[in-house]
């Protein structure tokens, strides 16, 4: 029927398998050709070897959809490689960006010492405390809300701990010195309450991970089960966040302008930020190596408006990152120029367009009276960043057209 044995997902099964369920249990004969058909329809492989943890992980991701569940395989499979994706990166963290070398705890984790961390560590902090409030909002009684929990484990482990601190740790365990150990020791801390945060969710993953921590023996239990749930720790900053934002927005934009352009991690153009302010340039010039790191590129160099014509040579392509942030990615040898042209033409079009409508709509009579403050504000603002924007763009067709 429509009924799958949890089994079939933990261990796996193969279509002729899920076939002699049918044909062996107590469905009408009337009804067995059928259920043999939506068998090979639905799983014309059968179902993949998920494992207790993923299956466990996928139900409780659906528990906002209400009591009956319509499985899906696939977002099963995918979790099973989430349990993957977090088996390797504490493989590398033990194995790479560790070492044997290591000696743990020599740096104490204290929110008072915020301020002589690096930005990413600040970072990556501010996001797990929001992910166990989060979590911890999710088992809290009267929500049980299952959803948020994974919802919010899954992001913090995919989209901020592998894909970002982690990459970024490479460029201060390759410097090597104090920044070393002190960047070590976070990244130690991190997975270890970000492992204590799984757990629920995954229990068998997290304690067979947790017990090859280093610093294992110094925790006071001997099972992660009967470790404390981690609590907010007073991490959460929402001006470091701010700042990680502009960096990660710019990191964006850059790999987004090289795929544009189909340039692989083997290509390693020269690039030149632009920052309109000197605040956002200091952190930018402080912070470069993110931009290095992440976006695969060769030297990055952080300017004002006012040095481009002197610092930026010919050949470079220009995209905006926002009001206060632009791009300039050296592409000559490696794109159709012609091409570049045309498609900050277009882009120019549309922007002079959104600008027209937005002037337009603010020049009607009695403006002021009828149109609520907020609102006022907010076209205003937003006419602001279009008009930076399209200044941006103006000189960055100004420079391709250089080049022919």
């Amino acid at each position: 029927g429509n009924v799958i044995d949890p089994l079939f997902i933990i261990n796996g099964i193969t279509l002729e398998g899920l076939h002699s369920t049918v044909t062996n249990g107590n469905l009408d004969e009337k009804e067995v050709p059928r259920a043999l058909k939506l068998q090979k329809e639905t799983f014309p492989n059968g179902i993949p070897e998920c494992g207790s943890d993923a299956l466990r992980f996928g139900l409780l991701s659906y528990t906002q959809s209400g009591r009956s569940v319509n499985l899906d395989i696939d977002r099963i499979v995918a979790y099973r490689q989430f349990c993957n994706k977090l088996w390797n990166a504490v493989r590398y963290v033990l194995y790479h960006a560790l070492g044997t070398e290591y000696k743990p705890g020599l740096t104490v984790i204290d929110v008072s010492r915020a301020e002589s961390y690096p930005l990413e560590c600040r970072w990556i902090l501010s996001r797990l405390d929001v992910a166990v409030e989060e979590c911890t909002r999710g088992f809290s009684e009267g929500s049980y809300d299952f959803a948020l929990t994974t919802n919010s484990a899954y992001r913090f482990w995919l989209y901020e701990l592998c894909d970002v601190f982690l990459e970024l740790t490479k460029f201060s365990i390759h410097a090597g010195g104090d920044r070393k150990q002190l960047v070590q020791d976070v990244l130690l801390y991190v997975v270890e309450v970000a492992l204590r945060l799984l757990h629920p969710m995954m229990p068998f993953l997290t304690e067979e991970l947790w017990h090859r921590l280093p610093n294992y023996n110094t925790f006071e239990v001997e099972s992660i089960m009967l470790a404390p749930y981690p609590a907010v720790a007073g991490w959460k900053n929402d001006t470091v966040e701010e700042k990680m934002r502009i960096m990660m927005d710019t990191v964006h934009n850059v790999r987004s302008t090289k795929a544009s352009y189909s340039l692989t991690n083997k290509h390693k153009p020269d690039v030149w930020i632009t920052a309109q302010t000197s605040e956002v340039k200091q952190l930018l010039m402080d912070h470069s190596y993110m931009v290095i790191s992440l976006g695969v590129v060769g030297n990055v160099s952080v300017i004002s408006p006012e040095e481009v014509e002197a610092n930026v040579p010919k050949g470079c392509g220009f995209s905006v990152v926002n009001k206060e942030v632009g791009v300039n990615m050296m592409l000559l040898g490696f794109i159709d120029v012609q091409k570049e042209v045309a498609k900050l033409d277009k882009q120019l079009v549309g922007l002079q367009k959104q600008i027209e409508g937005l002037k337009k709509k603010m020049s009607i009579p009695n403006y002021d009276m009828k149109v609520p403050a907020d609102v006022r504000t907010a076209n205003s603002e937003k006419l602001d960043t279009l008009t930076a924007q399209e200044k941006q763009i103006i000189e960055g067709l100004e420079k391709m057209r250089s080049i022919l």
